[in-house]
């Protein structure tokens, strides 16, 4: 059922501009927040001269690039990542701790924008490959997890209902997180179709032009071709690393590991293995893209004096990153094509809004760990490990409390271990004893670096504790579990990753990410203290005019803008 919206006719924080005073900036009509999921810090920086004219070389050249731009927190994933960009705060405060996890509540896993209470429009076919957008989620979705306002709220508040929110991506979480409660236009890929599809949170029917963008099926138009390397002339060895690596996988629909990598494999099963080809490819890029400038010109996004703002999430970076690695050939063919994707962007911004009449702000939601055959060659201690199963750990609590217990675990989601607390209380033990006990023995699994206690955490870790620092800032009391795991620096979890490689740790490669303010009134240059992604729900919010999210815990980097005009 379409959700009923009601916008309070409240004064606008900051007036859309009108008379521009002598004394004022003229406010961009068009802020725009790009995500490119799963890049690096680093990349902009190691392949600079590969790039071509127009994309990255511009925003980075005539822009504010921070190049010391790390996440604040411990658990850096997707959703995490995706709602700390947009509302200007962390997990701790905005509540979503992972793309999903264990809710004590209903006794079972939650998505992080999976919602029972809607439907998919059209309907979900269940038929896609992506079980992590599946897992919690089999009816629509919702940003009701969110507990927090995004940079979209913000500006929905600040313009009276007047400016418009469009936010789309490959994903669910990366469309409808960054949206907010009120957006215009929130879509993402079915994977089991290749439409463009929403929820009955936002509309009954999907607009006109994303009606008209699925029936031509863009997603069809790779069927018998394949994926090779963007740019013939370079060398991809010298910049990246062989083709063939051992601990690469074979793609997401088993594309093989080395190019040219085929969109339909030798057996596929289904149509969807295609589909999901497509979105573990550069290409599914491309998709979003020309949807994002369907939308610019529909909504007629910019075209008048009230901010609006386009959110961007480009899915495949991830999908590839995770399947051969980030000194893979093939991250760094997705990342030369996501310069283009970005020259392209700028060049649709340029014509329909107007050059100096925008801002855009990228950045990513995580960054992602090294291989670890790549890094042993490096000379790094890594390894896939297997520390510690429900088993294991149930074993553990078993012999050392007593046999014949009820379960001792109720979950593991991510890094958290979630304890039956009935099972300890009926027991007769104290909670943060069974805590420590387990947290003690976890620190003596092969591979983990360290472990915290909900106990610790609540009572607050040593501020000389960084690491410790950064695990209170993803964790939610309510969400998350009771004992935080976590690896030591190049380890992997192998329970789960056999091949590939995967993020969501405090580590620098996991943290680092890039911060690019580009647009009107921006000062440019290469900046060198250290931001965080956070930033950017402050950095919009002060380009279009209007106060941040009411939850920011950022604000803009000094001497980002250029000081008004006297």
């Amino acid at each position: 059922m379409l959700r009923s919206l009601l916008i309070v006719a409240l004064p606008a924080l900051v007036p859309p501009p009108t008379a521009h005073a002598a004394d004022k900036p003229i406010p961009p009509r068009l802020v725009v927040l790009v995500y490119f999921d799963q890049f690096r810090g680093d990349y902009l920086a190691r392949w600079k001269s590969q790039f071509g004219e127009g994309g990255f070389k511009r925003i980075t050249d005539e822009g504010a690039w921070f190049d010391n731009c790390h996440y604040p927190y411990a658990y850096t994933v997707t959703a995490a990542g995706h709602s700390s960009v947009a509302t200007g705060c962390g997990p701790a405060e905005h509540g979503v701790v992972g793309n999903d996890w264990f809710d004590r509540g209903v006794g079972k896993s939650v998505n992080c924008v999976g919602s029972e209470r809607h439907e998919q429009v059209p309907l979900r076919t269940l038929a896609g490959t992506d079980e992590d957008e599946k897992k919690g989620a089999k009816g629509g979705v919702s940003p009701n997890r969110l507990l927090k306002p995004t940079i979209a709220d913000a500006l929905k508040l600040g313009t009276v209902g007047k400016g418009k929110v469009v936010a789309l991506s490959l994903k669910n979480r990366g469309a409808a997180l960054p949206g907010g409660k009120s957006p215009d236009a929130v879509y993402w890929m079915d994977g089991g179709t290749g439409q463009f599809v929403t929820s009955t949170f936002y509309r009954d029917a999907v607009h006109p032009w994303v009606a008209d963008f699925n029936k031509i099926k863009p997603a069809e138009r790779w069927r018998g071709k394949t994926w090779d390397r963007f740019r013939a002339d370079l060398d991809y060895a010298k910049l990246s690393g062989p083709d063939d690596v051992s601990g690469e996988s074979k793609g997401a629909a088993g594309q093989g590991r080395v190019f040219p990598h085929p969109f339909e494999p030798a057996d596929p099963k289904t149509k969807p293995a295609y589909l999901n080809a497509i979105y573990t490819s550069p290409f599914g890029n491309d998709l979003l893209l020309e949807l994002a400038e369907t939308a610019v010109t529909a909504e007629k996004l910019g075209a008048d004096d009230v901010p609006d703002l386009l959110s961007l999430s480009f899915s495949s970076n991830d999908a590839v990153g995770h399947a051969w690695g980030p000194d893979s050939q093939e991250v760094l063919d997705v990342t030369l094509r996501s310069d283009r994707i970005m020259k392209r962007l700028l060049d649709t911004l340029d014509s329909k809004v107007g050059k100096g009449k925008y801002v855009l702000v990228m950045t990513a939601d995580h960054g992602i760990c090294p291989l670890p055959e790549v890094s042993r060659k490096e000379g790094r201690d890594a390894a896939r490990v297997q520390p510690a199963t429900a088993s294991k750990i149930e074993a553990f609590l078993t012999e050392k409390y007593a046999k014949g217990t009820a379960k001792w675990v109720e979950a593991i989601s991510g890094p958290w271990v979630y304890l039956n607390t009935k099972a300890v209380k009926a027991a007769g033990l104290k909670q943060s004893d069974v805590e420590n006990a387990l947290s003690d023995w976890l620190t003596k699994q092969t591979g983990v670096q360290a472990s915290y206690t909900r106990t610790a955490l609540m009572d607050g870790v040593p501020a000389t504790d960084a690491i410790g620092q950064m695990v209170t800032r993803s964790f939610h009391a309510e969400r998350c579990g009771d004992v935080y795991v976590l690896l030591k620096p190049y380890y992997l979890p192998s329970a789960t990753l056999g091949t590939g490689t995967t993020h969501g740790s405090p580590h620098p490669y996991d943290t680092h990410v890039p911060l690019v303010v580009y647009g009107t009134g921006v000062v440019s240059g290469v900046r060198k203290d250290r931001v965080t992604p956070l930033a950017a729900a402050a950095i919009l919010a002060k380009a279009a005019g209007i106060k941040p999210p009411t939850g920011s815990i950022t604000t803009v980097p000094d001497g980002l803008f250029k000081a008004a005009q006297k």
